[in-house]
Parts: C-alpha cells; sequence; structure tokens
C-alpha cells in the first residue's frame, strides 16, 4: 500500500479572508429536535485538481522524473515518458494512477507520488453527513445542492432543513442556515443559494439551534488544519486504498 500526501491544509487555507460578520438563523421548525450537535471528526475524500493548480510529481529512486507543474487553462499537465495529461477534474489519486499506468510501460512497479503546492483552481468545501466530503471544482457556477451532489449527496442522517454555509473565511463568517428540504420539495431557490469560491457547507445531523455556538465548536475542528503562513501540506496523509483522511476533533 503506497501513501500519498495531499495538501488538505493548502485548501482550507483559501477559506481564510476577511468579512464582516453577519448572522441569519433559521427558523425552528415545529417538533424539530433543537440539541445542538457537537460536530464529529471531519473526514475528506481526495481533492478534485482544477486549472491553476500546482502539484508536485516524484517518482521514488527516479530523482530525473521529479516535476512541479501547474495545470494549464485547458486542464493539461505534460510530463515527461507519459505525455500530456487531462489533469483538471480528476482526484488526486486517480491523477497519480494516471501517471503511474503510463510509466509502467518503462519502469517496472513506478511508486508515485503528489504533492499539492499551490491551490488556484475555484473551490468549495462540502462537510459533515454526505457521503464523499471534501473539496470540489466550480467550473462556471454551482448550487448548494449541486455541490452536494458532486459530494455524493446526503447520508441518511443529514439534516436537510439545517444546512448551514459559511462564507467569508474562518475569522468573521458570515454563517447561513438553509432549508434545502424546501429547496428540494417547493422548490424554492432562495435556499438554493449560488455557491462562491472558499465557500464551506456543512450538512449536520440534528437542527442547529445556535448557528453561532455551532460554529464555535465545528472551528476548533478546522482550525488546527490552517497554516496561515503556507499555503502547503504539513502532515495529512491519505492511503491509496483508505478512503480518505481524517481529522480527530479535539
Amino acid at each position: 500500500m503506497y501513501l500519498l500526501s495531499v495538501g488538505i491544509t493548502a485548501i482550507v487555507c483559501l477559506v481564510l479572508s476577511s468579512s464582516c460578520a453577519t448572522t441569519k438563523t433559521a427558523s425552528k421548525t415545529e417538533g424539530e429536535s433543537v440539541q445542538d450537535e457537537t460536530p464529529k471528526e471531519i473526514k475528506i475524500t481526495e481533492f478534485i485538481l482544477g486549472a491553476g493548480d500546482t502539484v508536485e510529481i516524484s517518482v521514488y529512486r527516479h530523482d530525473d522524473l521529479k516535476k512541479t507543474a501547474k495545470i494549464d487553462i485547458s486542464g493539461i499537465i505534460s510530463y515527461p515518458l507519459v505525455g500530456d495529461i487531462k489533469a483538471a477534474g480528476l482526484g488526486i489519486l486517480q491523477f497519480r494512477d494516471k501517471i503511474r499506468d503510463g510509466l509502467s510501460k518503462y519502469i517496472v512497479d513506478p511508486q508515485v507520488s503528489i504533492g499539492l503546492t499551490t491551490i488556484q483552481s475555484q473551490k468549495v468545501i462540502v462537510l459533515g453527513e454526505v457521503k464523499n466530503p471534501g473539496f470540489f471544482q466550480i467550473e462556471t457556477s454551482l448550487t448548494a445542492l449541486e455541490a452536494i451532489s458532486q459530494a455524493g449527496g446526503f447520508t441518511l442522517d443529514g439534516k436537510k432543513k439545517s444546512v448551514l454555509l459559511i462564507r467569508g473565511g474562518m475569522n468573521k463568517p458570515q454563517l447561513i442556515t438553509l432549508n434545502l428540504e424546501k429547496a428540494l420539495t417547493e422548490g424554492d431557490l432562495t435556499q438554493n443559494v449560488m455557491l462562491q469560491r472558499s465557500d464551506i457547507i456543512y450538512v449536520p445531523r440534528t437542527f442547529i439551534s445556535n448557528v453561532d455556538r455551532f460554529f464555535g465548536h465545528l472551528s476548533t475542528i478546522i482550525s488546527p488544519l490552517l497554516s496561515l503562513e503556507s499555503g502547503y501540506y504539513i502532515g495529512q496523509q491519505i492511503e491509496r486504498q483508505g478512503g480518505g483522511a481524517s481529522v480527530p476533533a479535539r
């Protein structure tokens, strides 16, 4: 089993930008539980590459194949022996496998590692009760429901009536609760908002009665991942067949 270093910290750092703090709290629906949940550990699946992202590619015992490359506007990266690779839209593990498969024609059992060094593509983050939480690219436009769909959809425990949108960074965020069940059942487009770069969607297990307090819990889980000084990976690892990396709650 190979280990792949993935720059999760780099992505989360993109949400660090200042803005005026405003809070919109969803009204309690009759019969809803108002017990605040404590966010569980954050589990991240593989990162989706996009145009403008820069990756560092290395092959064990083949220093001549080490290369840092930026994905061009067409989504292409050119790599020795392999040629042009359509990287944009691929998960970082899928991209690694494409390079490994191409090199296998010339090298026996190549051990390929991918490091993510710069993030410039438009990304949003989807966390909580979705099947494949992670970072997703905005091609031209993306709604909250579309982002959740890209993350595999709601789990059975996902509370559609009380989805949290975090916008404007972790320091002074704008916190908005969305009733996406209303968007799904009644077609209320005011709830299914268009997302912006670095937005975070969190699908909870229970109704969030106090948004500010809940965000206080959530931020303590996300904060250890952040590095203000550097956009580089600082230690998270994803196993080749491990199904995602987890960050334990503190």
